[in-house]
């Protein structure tokens, strides 16, 4: 069978279709996925830096979620220690009426109120735990929250155990105003915490956004332009393919005069 030979003025113009189809299929994977660099091969250094800063920014976003955990911690660990308070406050109020007491009836009954207000303090210390993690029941938790990838920076929380035994209630009032001291001083550190990580977390993930912006900066495409090139080439392709067909029309009238 004898081999087909185009035309230079055809091969020319399909030459043109080629490349704008070519030209089309990256236009339209740049539109699909926002990327002006999809892989290596088109930017290997711009690819590279924004997969660099992409991975840091998902590890910062780890770090962030661990510290957001600390923070419910701590918060609900001073809700606990604020019970507490106000539980102390109570016994407080019933150990003074005991001081005052001089029936053993009403000596009795305040102090089976004693002991049933100190074992729901008690309770309060059991239950403040968020995620597994006490920080204040009789065997309190403690914990290290990193605030970078290499853990070389973060914060320790060493719990305190503020159920009625750690903090040595009796029905001495002195003994009560002691564990009020104790208590408030508990929650201005865990407070002192909480404000730590606070800031820290609102630090991680506005450093995350920027290297999330950064890595976009490098590889992604101007949609507007992208949008304008797509018209042109559009257009480039129309004309391309209205070109072969008359230079094919050409051909055949020029055959047909022989």
């Amino acid at each position: 069978m004898a081999e087909v030979t185009l035309s230079s003025s055809i091969q020319t113009t399909l030459r043109s279709s080629q490349r704008v189809s070519s030209l089309q299929a990256r236009n339209q994977e740049r539109l699909s996925t926002g990327n002006k660099f999809n892989s290596f091969v088109d930017n290997p250094r711009a690819v590279s830096v924004s997969r660099s800063l992409t991975n840091r920014a998902s590890d910062l976003q780890g770090i962030k979620n661990n510290i957001s955990q600390g923070v419910t911690k701590l918060r609900s660990t001073q809700a606990g220690l604020e019970t507490v308070g106000k539980t102390l406050n109570q016994l407080k109020a019933t150990a003074l009426q005991l001081e005052k007491s001089s029936s053993p009836q009403e000596t009795a009954s305040l102090n089976e109120q004693f002991n049933s207000i100190k074992q729901q303090l008690d309770f309060v210390t059991q239950d403040t735990s968020f995620g597994g993690t006490n920080f204040i029941s009789s065997s309190p938790d403690s914990a290290n929250i990193d605030f970078n990838e290499d853990g070389s920076s973060g914060i320790d929380i060493q719990g305190t155990a503020s159920d009625s035994t750690s903090l040595g209630v009796t029905t001495s009032v002195a003994s009560i105003d002691a564990a009020i001291s104790t208590v408030r001083s508990s929650i201005e550190s865990f407070g002192a915490s909480q404000a730590t990580l606070s800031i820290r977390e609102d630090f991680t993930e506005k450093l995350s956004n920027q290297l999330e912006a950064g890595a976009a900066k490098e590889v992604q495409a101007d949609l507007n332009e992208e949008a304008a090139v797509s018209l042109s080439l559009s257009t480039r392709g129309a004309l391309a393919a209205a070109a072969t067909n008359i230079a094919s029309q050409s051909e055949r009238s020029i055959i047909q005069l022989f």
